[in-house]
């Protein structure tokens, strides 16, 4: 692997953090709902109330309408990002805890779900989009098509909420909501393993079957394109048994562009749970995140952004640079 385009990618991948978290500081600093603005409002409702508020509070009014225009931006989004480089993202406006304890909490649960959820909805998928490809134009593929094309279709807050109505107050096959149980003991022990995998099922199934119909979609129609190549019909002029050639010839290079997919897919699957864990009351960032935005705890939303931020960027970088890898017809030069 070229050096050069070693450094070009890693630079290029922290300049477009950096850039990024300027600018969501920016949307966030000059919005209608800014934290000088919020602060502001709240000051003027007081004043509004009590008449001698204004003559108790003087100098604290004057330095908060002097927050409104707000002061020079480079000077302050330069400020913010020394602070993040630093690992300080501030506190949070509620509870005054550090941002990033409070993001350290949750990660680990976001995590958890989503990289169960994607492992299991790719290898799945991709074992019925293969054998979907090869079977081609048949009543099981025509049936399978149409199933997986709804299914993507349907909205991930629309299956949350169907599974947890069935699955959790019909039928009280899994819990509503939570991490764990409250009477088991946090720690390294089978109950507590036992307690997070059985409360994990629902968000972790509403993610798999998000995901499923996208990977054995995708992985049917590069079955369907591999089937076609000069390469496999070779083989099979050659002799070659079916088994062979479908894992070997077929499946493989069917597979390496859904590698890429799979990667960033781990960054952008932090945005998707928002919704799943708000539904199912699940401690992650995605719950953090609604919950922050509905507060206007606008640090612990920049903080929350710039995990995401990362998390994207990182796994877009993490594809350019292994793909290589696992396939050598690509080179960089």
């Amino acid at each position: 692997m070229n050096k050069i385009w070693l450094i070009r990618r890693f630079a290029m991948a922290f300049i477009t953090i950096i850039v990024t978290i300027i600018i969501s500081w920016a949307l966030i600093e000059y919005s209608p709902d800014s934290p000088a603005n919020a602060l502001l409002s709240n000051v003027r409702l007081n004043e509004a109330s009590n008449p001698k508020f204004a003559q108790i509070y003087a100098s604290e009014l004057q330095f908060y309408n002097s927050l409104v225009p707000h002061g020079n931006p480079i000077v302050g989004a330069l400020s913010y990002l020394m602070n993040v480089l630093h690992g300080n993202m501030g506190l949070d406006v509620i509870s005054e805890v550090p941002v990033t304890t409070i993001i350290a909490t949750a990660l680990p649960w976001t995590i958890f779900i989503v990289s169960t959820s994607l492992i299991i909805s790719f290898f799945i998928g991709i074992r019925i989009g293969q054998k979907m490809g090869y079977k081609r134009g048949t009543k099981t593929d025509s049936s399978l098509t149409t199933f997986f094309t709804v299914l993507r279709s349907i909205p991930l807050y629309i299956s949350g909420a169907l599974l947890l109505f069935l699955l959790g107050f019909e039928f009280h096959l899994f819990p509503s909501g939570g991490a764990y149980s409250a009477n088991v003991t946090i720690g390294p022990n089978l109950g507590f393993i036992i307690s997070v995998l059985y409360h994990s099922t629902l968000p972790i199934l509403t993610l798999t079957l998000a995901n499923l119909a996208g990977w054995a979609l995708h992985m049917r129609a590069n079955t369907i394109y591999t089937l076609g190549e000069d390469y496999v019909s070779f083989a099979e002029v050659r002799g070659i048994k079916d088994k062979l050639i479908e894992t070997k010839y077929v499946g493989r290079n069917a597979l390496l562009p859904l590698y890429t997919s799979l990667i960033i897919g781990i960054g952008f699957s932090f945005g998707g749970s928002v919704f799943v864990e708000e539904i199912f009351s699940y401690p992650g960032v995605g719950n953090l995140l609604y919950y922050a935005i509905t507060n206007n705890d606008y640090t612990l939303e920049m903080g929350i952004f710039i995990i995401i931020i990362t998390a994207v960027v990182v796994g877009v970088l993490l594809a350019d640079l292994t793909y290589s890898l696992i396939d050598p017809r690509v080179r960089h030069e």
